[in-house]
């Protein structure tokens, strides 16, 4: 088969799956689970073997064989069965012993993974709280060459073809021009730091003591993280129009009947998507699924899309920048109130058995309507998300699909949960990235081919969350789509 299409002889670099989570700290890639599993197997198999030789032993062995006067032959036979018996028995131990070092090394790199991880948000917590303590220093120094720096910039926007619309856009076509620097594994694990640490920047500007901004973050108490410094933001940038919310409304825009799906990679596809156009974004935002079941109350799928317009000034789009940061601060974000509007009108109680499904800034949403208590959830699937703040329930199937070179999911910051269980790929391990695209790994064709990866995977844990998940619709008698759209309303 061509490469990327379905599966080669040869596996390529990318299409390595690290799996973890599933309520256990350890991290390896899934033929690492698989070989383990096989191993197990293997080793289940040998003991019932040597139980069934050790009966035959005991049935047929030398001392009743000589008192019935059997041949040698029978005698011999005997002798062989002990020498297979002690075989079986040592295949069995090699093959446990083997499977437990395969286990214990994903147990211990998973614990080293973790260790590592919190040390580096302590140094770039630190390292935060001495740029914070610089920053009132800087503003002294900077504030005196703002003319300047604003003459200069104004000379650039008269000279320039396009003016001052041309400068964000040269920065743009730069980043998708050099998009190595973006999709690299270094790059994300930097801004992961990156976000934790902001709150130690903003408590070194604002004077505060070094102590009292660790003991109050989250290498203390965790009062202050990642949600109260995304709702720093939301503060200073509304008096200026900028990261401020607004009143939702949401529309059906269509409805068909279709068939529930099955597999991770069908639910992507079902994810709606939101095309550029010369007026805007077009399209729809929220798919909701109702599953007819004779005798049972209808069930729902819910699906998400991702972020539509990324300008800091709120506007008519309801997925936009403003509700990926609100969604942060764990307040009721533009496209959250637009989700569980959509609920509302398909019909959704508290009681109703759902599964949400969402990408990107949509599968924050998804998360965070899984985990709220407001629902009666059975299942969650997110996909190049940053949902690494929010706490899963352990009683329902949680899938995560991350890009190890995509930065999106890293603006989520180091994860809380071990109950989801998390798969992960570099998408662009050993192959050129393309032109033109500022972050090709959060590409949703690319998620789509990991999302193909994890429903062929043999770990258990991941195949087990997979099942129970298909599960949820199976069965349906009549599965009826409803999309809808969601739109700010200013007042």
């Amino acid at each position: 088969m061509p490469d990327g299409a379905g599966h080669s002889g040869r596996e390529r670099p990318s299409d390595a799956l690290i799996v973890s989570g599933g309520g256990s700290v350890a991290v390896a890639s899934d033929a690492l689970f698989a070989d383990a599993q096989a191993l197990e197997r293997v080793h289940d198999e040998l003991r019932r073997a040597a139980g069934a030789l050790a009966a035959a032993e005991s049935a047929l062995g030398a001392r009743l064989l000589r008192r019935a006067d059997a041949p040698l032959s029978a005698l011999d036979a005997e002798r062989e069965i002990a020498h297979a018996l002690e075989l079986v028995a040592a295949s069995g131990q090699r093959a446990s012993a083997i499977a437990f070092v395969l286990r214990a090394s994903a147990h211990g790199y998973g614990l080293a993974d973790d260790a590592a991880a919190r040390l580096a948000q302590q140094l770039a917590a630190g390292l935060g709280y001495s740029i914070g303590r610089l920053l009132p220093l800087a503003a002294a120094l900077v504030v005196p060459a703002l003319p300047a720096v604003l003459g200069g910039l104004l000379v650039a926007a008269l000279v320039a073809p396009k003016g001052v619309a041309a400068l964000p856009g040269t920065l743009g076509t730069w980043l998708a021009d050099n998009n190595r620097l973006l999709t690299n594994p270094v790059t994300v694990a930097l801004v992961r730091a990156g976000v934790m640490s902001v709150d130690d920047v903003i408590g070194g500007a604002l004077g505060l003591p070094r102590g009292v901004v660790q003991a109050l973050g989250d290498e203390g108490s965790g009062v202050a993280g990642l949600d109260t410094s995304a709702g720093f933001f939301t503060v200073i940038g509304a008096p200026f129009g900028l990261l401020a919310e607004t009143a939702v409304a949401t529309r059906v825009a269509g409805r068909r009947d279709i068939r529930a799906p099955q597999g991770l990679a069908e639910r992507l596809d079902r994810i709606p998507q939101r095309v550029d156009t010369v007026d805007g974004p077009r399209g729809q935002h929220i798919r909701i699924e109702r599953y007819e079941m004779p005798g049972r109350p209808d069930r729902f799928a819910v699906y998400v899309t991702g972020t539509a317009d990324f300008s800091p000034r709120t506007g008519r789009e309801a997925f936009d920048l403003t509700s990926s940061v609100v969604g942060m601060t764990e307040l009721p974000a533009g496209s959250v109130r637009a989700v569980h509007d959509a609920m509302r009108q398909a019909g959704v109680t508290a009681d109703s058995p759902v599964q949400f499904t969402g990408f990107s800034q949509g599968g924050l949403v998804a998360a965070t309507l899984a985990a709220s208590g407001d629902y009666n959830t059975k299942g969650v699937v997110t996909v190049g998300a940053p949902t690494a703040q929010v706490s899963f329930g352990n009683d329902y199937p949680a899938v995560l699909l991350e890009h190890t070179d995509d930065i999106v999911p890293a603006l989520g910051g180091n994860r809380v949960d071990d109950d989801p269980v998390l798969v992960q790929r570099e998408a662009f391990a050993g192959r050129d990235t393309p032109a033109g695209v500022a972050v090709p790994s959060h590409d949703r064709d690319e998620y789509r081919r990991t999302a193909e990866l994890a429903d062929d995977a043999r770990s258990a844990p991941l195949a087990a969350a997979i099942a129970e998940l298909d599960d949820f619709g199976r069965g349906a008698t009549t599965v009826t789509s409803t999309t809808y759209v969601a739109e700010r309303v200013k007042r």
